[in-house]
């Protein structure tokens, strides 16, 4: 069962998760005829999960988290796994349209985390993961100071530029729909200025700097806006199918002339 599990997580390392899903199931058929085996259980539940989850199966996923939590729960020491169980079933359920029912699951990991030390990228992700889901029901005024408080982690640990930058637009964007313009456009302005440094990123760049054109130009300053709309543009040219945001682009571009 354990060489089963560890060939399980190797495969999963290998971005082969479709490869993994069987032997994690073995693995986890042969836990569950071993006596005192509630910890591997837990482990494997977790990890078939997280995999499942990976493949979009998220409606397999949900039961499985739940079976993990149920198991750690009956093992002392285990808060940290609890909470990660906690916070990944939350964004399942995200996923499959229940946000009502993950919005209590994000906050009871976010309290484990909160009493564990060291967890301060577990804690930034699960306000991040909280805010969005409140973000996307409509709920902006609560979901701005999770925003912030993930944003003030992330900056406080290494390589989370990425994160920051995801935060910051989301904290714009948020601040944009509670008609707070002035307060959005330096958020845009740095969020950019962290996606311009990392690879990949063309699609949030245009995205943002699409953003940012709108929100310049509600503020009326049109000459300032323009630029931003232009390479926006640009950017959109070069990305399959976003037909829309440049039809979008160019409607804001005629509207700022």
């Amino acid at each position: 069962a354990d060489c089963l599990h560890d060939l399980a997580n190797t495969l999963d390392e290998l971005g082969k998760p479709a490869q993994a899903e069987p032997f994690f199931r073995e693995a986890l058929a042969l836990y569950q005829t071993i006596p005192s085996t509630q910890h591997e259980q837990a482990r494997c539940l977790y990890n078939l999960a997280n995999t499942l989850h990976k493949l979009g199966k998220n409606a397999q996923a949900e039961p499985l988290y739940r079976q993990a939590i149920t198991l750690y729960q009956t093992i002392p020491g285990t808060q940290q796994k609890q909470a990660n169980c906690l916070n990944n079933l939350a964004t399942t359920l995200d996923d499959l349209g229940k946000p009502a029912q993950a919005e209590p699951l994000y906050r009871q990991a976010l309290s484990f985390f909160q009493t564990l030390p060291g967890t301060q990228h577990e804690q930034s992700n699960c306000l991040y993961n909280l805010a969005n889901s409140l973000h996307n029901r409509g709920r902006q005024a609560q979901a701005e100071p999770l925003y912030r408080q993930a944003l003030t982690l992330y900056q406080g640990i290494p390589n989370t530029q990425r994160d920051q930058a995801n935060c910051l637009f989301n904290l714009a964007t948020t601040l944009r729909e509670l008609d707070q313009l002035a307060q959005s456009e330096p958020y845009y302005h740095q969020a950019l200025t962290l996606y311009q440094d990392i690879p990949g990123t063309e699609h949030d760049q245009a995205t943002c700097l699409k953003n940012l054109a709108t929100t310049l130009r509600e503020l009326g300053k049109l000459a300032q806006s323009e630029p931003y709309c232009h390479q926006a543009l640009t950017l959109y040219q070069n990305i399959p199918n976003t037909e829309e945001q440049q039809a979008g682009c160019l409607n804001n571009l005629a509207t700022t002339l």
